[in-house]
């Protein structure tokens, strides 16, 4: 059985940016140290983008990570080249120290919606790619990566997607809103339709896409309202609008949210697709062309979800069935998604059947992933 990790991430390191074309090299996001006796403690680096400090740790609109390097960073047990994939061998010393055996890698400065400049977006994505993709050619297969794409530009995100499938990109990376704009939005359409011609996965992950949304909170604990439930407004849309029909090969996975609440989603998507009451003639009860049973997609292989090891995962899997949930680390972050040693503990778990274990544990992002 191969341990299939199925959401890692990179720390950015500077050296990235030397990838970006000339024209945009000027405007990179450029790191800045800052004093250790600042309200931001131990996180004493940030990038400098646009005007703006990311992460923004507090006052409204905050976001919450850190850079490889600064004193959060140096404190933790991972070493900083394992991070930044600056150093490969030390990456995959720790994936065998948890004994994984393959990892997807996902990015963290761009979990936050960066460029409103749709060029310099477009460029800061493509510098990634070409990053990522040359990092992990040196794991011999061990480590895989989701793409990014500018989806607000689709003839340019078009583009791209040839691009990385040819490079070998395993999936690609959206958050659960495109700035403002939700992902059933109608402009979006090619971009999927692409991305199903080429047989790359889409990955809707955690973070902070709408910088209106961000901006309604304040303070700590805030990242599950402005980074965590899109991922879940997406799952919901995604249902309702009959985009999985339109699109009858998408793969879709939603990943760095937990799991426990799909199925509460998919009852309530049904109340919205069979209306339940009685009070309304029949003929106005009749379920719209289109969108089809949540669960009709699930069995199919089309859906999949990121769970995480202490959830209820026998009921979750009487619910939604052993083919759609896959364990994930999110390592390097060490914060509260964290779930680095899932093998030891789902196989620990009581309540799950042998098959239901190795594909969680593996064979069902390997379903769902580009190899």
């Amino acid at each position: 059985m191969v341990v299939f990790d199925a959401d890692g991430h990179i720390m950015e390191p500077e050296a990235m940016f030397t990838r970006l074309e000339p024209e945009f090299y000027p405007r990179r996001p450029v790191r800045a140290s800052l004093p250790s006796d600042t309200y931001r403690g131990e996180n004493d680096a940030c990038w400098i983008f646009e005007g703006r400090a990311l992460p923004s740790l507090s006052g409204r609109g905050p976001t919450t990570f850190y850079l490889p390097g600064d004193s959060r960073s140096r404190s933790m047990v991972v070493p900083v080249e394992a991070q930044s994939l600056e150093d490969i061998r030390l990456r995959l010393a720790d994936l065998d120290h948890f004994g994984i055996d393959q990892q997807v890698v996902f990015p963290t400065l761009f979990l936050v919606s960066l460029a409103e400049d749709l060029r310099l977006e477009a460029a800061l994505f493509r510098a990634y790619n070409d990053y990522v993709c040359a990092a992990c050619a040196g794991s011999g297969g061990r480590l895989k990566w989701a793409a990014l794409v500018s989806f607000r530009d689709p003839e340019a995100a078009r583009a791209e997607l040839r691009r990385v499938s040819d490079m070998g990109a395993s999936a690609i990376l959206t958050l659960g809103m495109v700035w403002d704009r939700s992902l059933h939005d109608p402009a979006f359409l090619p971009v999927f339709e692409s991305a199903a011609d080429l047989d790359l996965p889409l990955c809707v992950h955690f973070g902070w896409g709408s910088w209106t949304l961000t901006s309604l909170f304040e303070g700590t604990n805030t990242s599950f309202c402005s980074a965590t439930t899109p991922v879940h407004w997406a799952f919901y849309w995604f249902m309702v609008s009959g985009l999985l029909s339109k699109v009858p090969t998408l793969r879709v996975g939603f990943l760095e949210s937990g799991s426990g609440w799909v199925p509460y989603l998919i009852d309530q998507v049904r109340r919205r697709l069979d209306r339940p009451s009685i009070l309304t003639r029949p003929s106005a009860r009749t379920r719209a062309a289109g969108p089809r049973d949540p669960m009709d997609y699930v069995e199919e292989g089309r859906v999949f979800v990121a769970c995480e090891h202490d959830e209820d995962l026998p009921y979750l899997v009487s619910r939604l069935g052993e083919g759609c949930l896959m364990a994930a680390s999110d390592y390097p972050h060490g914060d509260t998604s964290a779930d680095e040693a899932f093998v030891d503990l789902i196989r620990g778990r009581d309540g799950l059947s042998a098959s239901a274990k190795e594909k969680l544990l593996g064979g069902n992002a390997q379903r769902f992933y580009r190899s």
